[in-house]
């Protein structure tokens, strides 16, 4: 079987070492290079991809140890054969248990060397062929995860099959829970670019004085704790999908950035001042109303307008109710399996409960409430007492009243405990919810002493009375 020709990275101290290396390969077609330190090999690792890194274990300063624990922490899929003496055979089974395809030991022969460099080419085709199957797995299954045949799904898949086969930019606009990244992989997945890598950032999780690292990269010595280039999301994503979640987030200056990107398509690193093409297709999401959005000026008119080619909205879950049966029974099967027991029925009153619900956390809020009832009825039906307290309340928090004595600060404080309860304290989600900034939740907890313990279903009981709290807060 003829040998793929690769890029392999020698590392070793030695000189004559680095010549033999670089001689016998070459010889066999492969292109070569060999250094004499972990440091130059991680500048040369930053540089390009490499196929194989045959490293020596006792290299001065950083061993060949540490070497390969940041070679596969950063190029996972780069095979590591670690070069070590007579004695040191543990240390080199210790680097396989850490990642190293395998081992040589001094002194060794071409031919030793040439069938070691064949086989692990070999694994990396084996791994790059499964990686290819799962991928395709993923792109049959991709819109088989939308579980539903509502009127207002079929529009979904419709509006997914219509992107995938497009190149545009996508604007995916639905509240938390109703299954925006399920809808991103789906989209991906029917494009042309599935087999590129999709890539995904939430700009809500990321603090705002690193979004634009994570987002475009940075050099080295951009600002304070920059000690080593760092390759962002857009160029992780090259020839693939960049799925940015809570677009919403990024502030105005940022969104201006990002905006240009998108424009002209190529980028420069926080720090750089290097002009970099990239080759992306952008999805993005957002759980605010777009409409709103606009007219405060939490999103750019002109960013708005390059994302809005192809609009897709997702449904809450409220407005497509005929799903939720089918909904619930899919999770069941999906927890009873995982659960090892049997998969039980529904009963109907439990039923009646799951219909007459709001579901204000969509569908993610569904799957936790039968994944919790699984796990408590250990395989028997499912009765209304398996649900949590507030899904059992029969969707009352859709009918409530405010209490007429309360005073604003009162009602406000209330609308915070009730976002924690809908969203199992996650206060990133809660302030999505009530329709305010993140950092201004803790502002509030602060100032009101609310607490928040995750062992808690609910922080007072008055806040399981109110309705929507986005609607509470001024």
């Amino acid at each position: 079987m003829t040998t793929r020709k690769a890029r392999i990275l020698g590392v070793d101290d030695d000189l004559l070492m680095r010549e033999a290396l670089r001689d016998t390969l070459s010889a066999e077609g492969h292109e070569v290079q060999a250094v004499e330190s972990a440091a130059l090999a991680m500048a040369e690792l930053e540089k390009q991809e490499w196929d194989i890194v045959l490293a020596d274990l006792s290299l001065p300063r950083v061993s060949g140890l540490e070497l390969l624990d940041r070679i596969k922490r950063s190029w996972p899929t780069t095979e590591v054969i670690v070069i070590t003496g007579q004695g040191s055979i543990a240390t080199a089974v210790d680097a396989i248990k850490r990642g190293a395809y395998h081992y040589l030991t001094k002194p060794f022969t071409a031919e030793e060397i040439i069938h070691l460099v064949h086989q692990a080419l070999e694994r990396r085709r084996l791994v790059d062929r499964k990686e290819r199957l799962e991928e395709e797995l993923w792109q049959a299954r991709g819109v088989h995860q939308l579980v539903g045949q509502s009127e207002a799904l079929r529009r979904v898949r419709q509006m997914i099959q219509t992107a995938g086969g497009s190149e545009a930019t996508v604007l995916i606009e639905g509240e938390s829970g109703t299954g925006k990244e399920i809808i991103a992989n789906a989209i991906h997945a029917q494009s042309k670019r599935s087999r590129g890598p999709l890539v995904k950032m939430n700009c809500a999780a990321v603090p705002e004085t690193l979004l634009e690292s994570e987002l475009f990269g940075h050099e080295k010595g951009a600002f304070t704790g920059a000690d080593r280039r760092r390759v962002g999301r857009f160029e992780q994503a090259e020839g693939g999908t960049l799925f940015l979640d809570e677009v919403c987030e990024m502030q105005p200056r940022l969104q201006a950035k990002f905006l240009r990107a998108l424009q002209e398509r190529e980028i420069e690193r926080l720090g750089g001042s290097e002009t970099i093409p990239v080759d992306v297709r952008i999805i993005a999401a957002t759980n605010r109303d777009l409409q709103k959005a606009l007219a405060e000026g939490v999103l750019r008119e002109d960013l708005y307008y390059r994302l809005n080619v192809i609009l897709l909205r997702v449904p809450p879950l409220r407005e497509r109710m005929d799903d939720v049966p089918i909904l619930a029974m899919h999770f069941v099967r999906k927890y009873a399996a995982r659960e090892s027991v049997p998969t039980a029925g529904i009963a109907e009153e439990t039923m009646n409960v799951l219909l007459s619900y709001a579901w204000p956390g969509n569908v993610r809020e569904l799957e936790n409430a039968i994944e919790r009832a699984v796990v408590l009825g250990r395989g028997q039906v499912l009765r209304p007492q398996d649900l949590p307290p507030q899904v059992h309340r029969r969707g009352d928090e859709r009918r409530p009243l405010i209490p007429a004595h309360l005073t604003l600060e009162e009602i406000e404080k209330l609308a915070i405990a009730q976002a924690l309860r809908l969203t199992g304290g996650n206060k990133s989600e809660a302030a999505e919810r009530l329709g305010i900034h993140r950092t201004s939740i803790y502002d509030k907890m602060r100032r009101y002493g609310i607490e928040w313990n995750p062992a808690d279903e609910e922080p007072t009981a008055e806040a399981a009375q109110l309705p929507n709290a986005r609607a509470l807060l001024p």
